[in-house]
């Protein structure tokens, strides 16, 4: 018996690994069309306020594309999760990759032409928010379908490094085109949407799962072999998350983290204006909070091996609830940029592991679903906070401000403390301890 069993464990062991993910073909071209798209989408990001501002807009109006992009992608995450479940998910990133070029592109031929009008300028930024929300979905459902799970955390730190870089060089590119011609950040956006199309086409996935009519083994009998409609897709991914406690809880704090991050981020912008900070040290505020994401990112594969998930929670809100304060008396522009950093510096630790685990326990028939839900409290976080922090400035002016955000995230960290189901969350897998990524 102890014989078979050694013998057995050493044939497991023997097995060939599955390859790091630098020479994971399916991985680096999803990877790769992503990271484009999202320069081109950062590009436009701060293309949108400006060309309304040069076409004679008022500061409300710049506001109102802003606002477009982040409330469609909001609205269509929840829908746009139920879709990417019930249809081929790299059909789904193609459509939104083909719609958001055709639509910048449009808007660039509006600007040449010198007729491009506010409505105009809102419904392309509407597509475009859908189109984001749709291949979001997708991209995230499709992961664990081309990274072995030992791989997941990984793959989820590469990928937070991919939107902290793409914050730091995408503003800066769109900016300077918009410098140089106001229709080339649009251009620009159209012309890497169109790349990741391309790219997307050499994608080569494994044959999905047989459909499941009811994920959860429910309405057995008469009907349980029809198909799930949107709506019924939608509800039955809330019963899911509603079951699974460690998953919904992370989903609330880091909808909560992300609505006063968000809005505090916006806060210290304005109150670098209100100083009379120049433009390249309000730029730098965004660039330090690149920078510390990306270098946070590089670090977080040694960190998550030697953090547990509630560990790396704790350190991540605790952190930040001791930083935020420091806003209320350092100086405005690169200071605060430095304060930011720092506490972004912390995120793709705590987000490889807390992502990966929600990837592993989800269902493939359910990932889309969680996808959108997350999307919904998240992007509903990235909209409300602004608009809170804005309304604090506008009545209790900036300390009191950058105090509030402080006393949240002092909430938000004590609710990590508290909760069972965080304190639980279980640690993945190490592919080194794993590696055959079983």
């Amino acid at each position: 018996m102890t014989s078979g069993s050694t013998t057995a464990d050493a044939a497991v062991a023997a097995e060939p690994g599955p390859p790091p993910l630098s020479r994971n073909r399916e991985y680096n071209v999803l990877w790769t069309a992503n990271m484009v798209s999202q320069l081109g989408a950062q590009g436009t990001l701060i293309a949108y306020p400006l060309l309304v501002l040069g076409l004679g807009g008022s500061a409300f109006e710049a506001s109102l594309a802003e606002f477009a992009i982040a409330g469609s992608r909001a609205l269509a995450a929840l829908p746009s999760g139920a879709l990417a479940d019930r249809v081929s998910r790299k059909t789904l990133m193609l459509v939104s990759e083909f719609g958001r070029a055709a639509a910048l592109g449009v808007l660039a031929l509006l600007v040449a032409i010198g007729h491009a009008p506010l409505a105009a300028i809102v419904v392309v930024a509407v597509v475009e928010g859908v189109c984001t929300s749709l291949f979001g979905t997708a991209d995230q459902a499709l992961l664990p379908s081309v990274v072995p799970s030992s791989q997941l955390a990984d793959a989820v730190t590469r990928n937070t490094a991919r939107y902290y870089l793409a914050t730091i060089v995408g503003p800066g590119i769109g900016g300077f085109l918009y410098g140089v011609q106001r229709l080339l950040p649009f251009v620009a956006q159209a012309v890497t949407s169109a790349i990741a199309f391309v790219t997307l086409l050499f994608l080569r996935l494994p044959a999905p799962p047989a459909p499941v009519s009811s994920p959860e083994g429910e309405g057995e009998g008469e009907g349980a072999d029809r198909p799930e409609g949107t709506l019924q897709a939608m509800a039955s991914g809330l019963r899911w998350l509603r079951g699974n406690p460690a998953v919904r809880a992370t989903v609330l704090f880091g909808t909560a983290f992300n609505l006063v991050f968000s809005g505090l981020l916006i806060a210290v912008v304005v109150m670098a204006q209100q100083d009379g900070r120049s433009g390249a040290e309000i730029g730098a505020i965004g660039a330090l909070v690149g920078a510390g994401g990306v270098s946070g990112a590089l670090a977080a594969g040694r960190l998550r091996r030697s953090l547990s998930p509630f560990t790396a929670l704790m350190v991540l809100t605790w952190a930040t609830a001791v930083l935020v304060p420091l806003l209320a008396v350092v100086p405005t522009g690169w200071p605060s940029g430095l304060v930011l950093g720092a506490a972004a510096f912390l995120a793709p630790t705590a987000t490889a592991l807390v992502a990966g685990h929600q990837m592993m326990v989800t269902p493939d028939e359910m990932r889309g679903r969680l996808a959108g839900l997350i999307g919904v409290s998240m992007g509903a976080g990235a909209a409300l906070g602004p608009l809170l922090c804005g309304l604090l400035l506008e009545t209790v002016h900036a300390v009191p401000t950058v105090l509030s955000c402080a006393a949240a995230f002092l909430l938000i960290a004590l609710g990590v403390t508290v909760t069972p189901a965080v304190r639980a969350f279980p640690a993945l897998p190490d592919n080194r301890e794993h590696p055959s990524g079983s």
